[in-house]
């Protein structure tokens, strides 16, 4: 049962869209080709409209969900943050990939300005056009640091990026403008993250626990993460993700010990 609620969404999309194809097919089989697209239209329409009010009441109810959580996590919350809220977010070169509509929302910003509690943000990114077009969400972690960091950008690597194999670091490198960083010293997980960093000083900063800690998630086989510092501040997410509540903690927790561990 909990497959199905979790998943109606995509059911009734996929039901719909086999029902419509089905009737289209039989009309134009019994040559009412004329008639077809009269006939499948209003099919179609109640579909639509249930889908964007089950979407209205989704947002209602996230919001609801994170003015909660705010009111017991001692933040302040905004369903519809100014440019100047969400500036620092923008200094990110990796928000231009989850965040290329330009679109945030959600903001969470701690009451107490004490550097220990992150401000979190959803960004969204539109991929592909027509038909493949698909929206993609991806919840942003930012923490301030009392100290300076070189700049650099971790991303994890997708089952196909492992495949191609090396080479597929200068591809995205190119994509993005990055450049690849290949560790010398320390055995940085490179099969399953990409590194990116102008700074030949980031193997310093890049200690051995961070590293430890990114074996442990790939070993519990937890999903892989991405970190980006621009040397005043350090973002973290699992791309392409809205956590739940309950997760928000767990991701909150999790990224909290990643900092800590390269600041001390």
């Amino acid at each position: 049962m909990d497959f199905f609620i979790e998943n109606k969404r995509k059911l009734i999309i996929i039901y719909s869209v086999i029902a419509i194809s089905i009737s289209l097919y039989v009309l134009i089989a019994l040559n009412f080709n004329d008639l077809a697209f009269l006939i499948c239209s209003p099919l179609a329409i109640p579909i639509f409209i249930y889908l964007a009010i089950e979407d209205e009441e989704g947002r209602k109810k996230r919001i609801a969900n994170l003015t909660d959580y705010a009111a017991i996590n001692c933040f302040d919350f905004y369903a519809e943050p100014k440019e100047d809220q969400i500036f620092i977010f923008k200094e990110f070169k990796s928000t231009e990939i989850i965040g290329n509509t330009n679109k945030f929302f959600n903001l969470l910003i701690p009451k107490n300005d004490n550097h220990n509690q992150p401000s979190i943000v959803t960004a969204n990114s539109i991929h592909g056009s027509g038909d493949s077009m698909r929206s993609d969400s991806t919840q942003i972690f930012l923490y301030k640091l009392d100290i300076e960091l070189p700049k650099f950008f971790i991303q994890r690597k997708t089952r196909i990026d492992t495949l191609v194999g090396e080479n597929r670091d200068y591809v995205v490198a190119r994509e993005h403008k990055l450049e690849v960083y290949k560790f010398n010293d320390k055995k940085f997980p490179h099969n399953k993250y990409f590194f990116f960093s102008e700074d030949s000083n980031v193997e310093n900063v890049i200690n051995d626990e961070f590293i430890e800690l990114l074996n442990i998630g790939i070993k519990r086989k937890k999903a892989l993460i991405n970190i980006e510092s621009n040397g005043k501040n350090l973002i973290l997410y699992k791309q392409w993700s809205r956590h739940s509540i309950e997760l928000m903690d767990f991701y909150s927790n999790l990224f909290r010990v990643l900092k800590e561990s390269l600041i001390n």
